[in-house]
């Protein structure tokens, strides 16, 4: 046996002049095939490996008077190119299938090729939402085509700041945008790393905060957030007017509930208890290539990762009103809200831009369902409900509650200002 060194690697020459290359010898080392000769074992591990990566048929061309005359042939696919491979014999087309397997599998791939293979684990192995899929691409929209196609290898922590610094601050993006962008291109390092086709994870290199202060730092206001008790009673008047109006009808029990705009579209008849409402449904988009379709899952915004039966909403005097009006809706229908003589549920995008439109000409800071969710926590602050009553109620965890929806809105100054007074009255 000797070694000998060639322009690509060592390669090992046995006794009977059979050569092993490295390669061969790490897939005879993977494969563990038993006892047999060295070469009948490189040959049933090459075919093997060929087998797993090859799809298509083998097969010999019929005598003729071409040149090709009892060649075996096959097809492989360079660039969504079909290109033609032809040998001899069987053994020495095999042998050029394994070599272009072997190229191919062990060839340097780009940030772009790291990226779609990271987007179908997550779907296909995680199964995660098409909307996280959706998400996820939406950002990738951002990175730049050099960087995209560079060798994944070979991109470092400044080629990513040079990214930021040229392409994302010019926009004034939120904090937010840039912190979530530089996890989104860690996650394919990481996932590179995990299936060794990288090495390193320059994002580690990173810390987001740097390039705060170049950002959009602007954040609403408490008085953004929520609906103020005015703007509450203008919309009710309002919705007088429209009650034969499902959306409408959705809006007045969002106010009495604090339902997000998923649960309402998705809420049962049978949902719609003596004293409380069951809230354990959502309404949720799934993408289907360019189309996206609406479908009910049995899980809430918080509950999707751990179903828990949902929640429960007490029903007052108003929210059953409301409910009331909703079942006199003509259309025999599972839903509480729907379309006219239709069973179908009314779609969460049509239900905000009627939203969105009532608000607008009443003149409402806010716009939106959520504004609903958190006026109706600071009634509950103001009714004397604890933070786990309050996170009990509108489903979401009690920290959550006191971070994002306990508001110090500058519009209650004047109600301050009345009760202090009151109590300082003999």
């Amino acid at each position: 046996m000797a070694i000998v060194n060639n322009n690509e690697a060592a390669v090992i020459v046995l006794d009977n002049n059979t050569s092993l290359r490295m390669r061969d010898i790490q897939l005879l080392l993977n494969c563990g095939m038993g006892s047999a000769k060295v070469e009948e074992m490189i040959t049933m591990a090459k075919r093997e490996f060929v087998m797993s990566h090859h799809p298509r048929d083998i097969f010999r061309l019929p005598p003729s008077s071409s040149w090709k005359n009892g060649c075996y042939k096959t097809y492989v696919y360079v660039d969504s190119k079909r290109k033609e491979l032809t040998a001899n014999t069987k053994e020495k087309l095999l042998e050029k299938l394994y070599d272009f397997y072997y190229e191919a599998e062990n060839r340097a791939k780009t940030l772009e090729q790291v990226f779609e293979m990271f987007m179908d684990y997550k779907q296909n192995c995680l199964n995660r939402r098409d909307k996280t899929i959706t998400t996820d691409r939406n950002r990738f929209k951002h990175v730049p085509q050099e960087l995209l196609e560079k060798d994944i290898n070979e991109i470092t922590d400044e080629d990513i700041r040079r990214f930021i610094v040229s392409k994302l601050l010019p926009d004034n993006p939120k904090p937010d945008f840039i912190k979530r962008m530089i996890q989104s291109l860690g996650a394919v390092f990481d996932y590179g790393i995990r299936k060794k086709i990288c090495f390193d994870n320059p994002t580690r290199y990173i810390e987001a905060q740097d390039y705060y202060k170049h950002c959009d730092q602007e954040v609403k206001t408490d008085e953004e957030k929520a609906f103020s008790e005015e703007e509450l009673a203008r919309i009710t008047e309002d919705a007088q007017k429209h009650l034969d109006n499902p959306r409408v009808l959705m809006s007045l029990l969002a106010k009495e509930t604090g339902m997000r705009a998923g649960e309402l579209a998705a809420l049962h008849v049978e949902d719609v208890q003596d004293d409380f409402i069951h809230i354990h449904r959502q309404q949720i988009k799934v993408s289907e290539g360019k189309h996206n379709n609406l479908v009910e899952v049995g899980y809430t915004k918080d509950e999707r990762m751990h179903p828990h039966n949902g929640r429960f909403i007490p029903i007052t005097e108003d929210a059953r009103c409301v409910i009331e009006a909703a079942k006199a809706i003509p259309g025999d229908s599972p839903y509480l809200f729907h379309e006219k003589n239709c069973s179908k549920m009314i779609p969460t995008d049509g239900y905000a831009q009627n939203l969105r439109k009532r608000c607008r000409r009443l003149g409402c800071v806010p716009t939106n369902n959520h504004a609903f969710r958190m006026a109706f926590n600071s009634r509950l602050i103001e009714l004397g409900f604890s933070a786990s009553d309050r996170a009990l109620i509108l489903g979401h965890e009690v920290q959550t509650n006191e971070t994002h929806y306990s508001l110090t809105d500058k519009r209650r100054l004047d109600v301050i200002k009345d009760r202090l007074i009151c109590k300082e009255e003999p």
